[in-house]
């Protein structure tokens, strides 16, 4: 059974992060990879990988993207995205122009992970909104971080007792750099 999400964001053409990261979401437990946008794919290793792709690739545009050069491979690219997963409902945006649901012109408390990069920043972390507690999850960048932040991605493990472990990992020896386990209340996790 699949139980992971791999979340990244702002590759911004280095083909071998994507290549790592394609690798890992080739992975058997990978449901997705789940992309926050800036992967500009004029670089050829990085288009051809995505053409021969064994993995459901799920990206939005962030602010270096040209969405005209994704329809040589196929993939249509949105400003933002909402998807499921295990019942969770998940918002993605690059976080340029669409931060949360509300600013995209959608209810906040509908989802439960909003994902953004943008910053080259990894976050993790948590709001109550009209008293739902919503993930916010930025994978930070695996080719450019700012800041003092380490070359990062996250994964969303879906765990068999319901809970869900959001974790932000160092792209070099996995090691984990941020972690939270979350505990969806059933009223809150809906089936799709």
């Amino acid at each position: 059974m699949k139980k992971h999400l791999l979340v990244a964001s702002d590759i911004h053409d280095d083909d071998q992060a994507f290549e790592l990261l394609a690798k890992k979401a080739e992975d058997n437990d990978c449901l997705a990879l789940l992309y926050a946008g800036d992967l500009n794919i004029e670089n050829c290793m990085v288009s051809s990988l995505l053409q021969v792709r064994n993995f459901l690739f799920i990206p939005v545009q962030g602010n270096c993207d040209n969405k005209w050069d994704w329809t040589d491979v196929g993939i249509n690219l949105p400003l933002y995205r909402t998807c499921s997963f295990n019942g969770l409902k998940i918002f993605i945006s690059h976080g340029h122009i669409y931060t949360d649901p509300s600013s995209a012109g959608l209810c906040d408390k509908d989802f439960d992970i909003v994902i953004n990069g943008h910053t080259h920043v990894n976050n993790l972390s948590e709001q109550l909104i009209d008293g739902k507690r919503i993930i916010f999850m930025n994978p930070g960048s695996p080719s450019r971080p700012r800041g003092y932040s380490k070359p990062s991605y996250g994964t969303i493990v879906f765990n068999e007792d319901t809970s869900v472990c959001f974790r932000l990992h160092a792209l070099k020896g996995d090691g984990v750099l941020s972690e939270k386990t979350v505990s969806f209340n059933q009223a809150s996790v809906r089936n799709d």
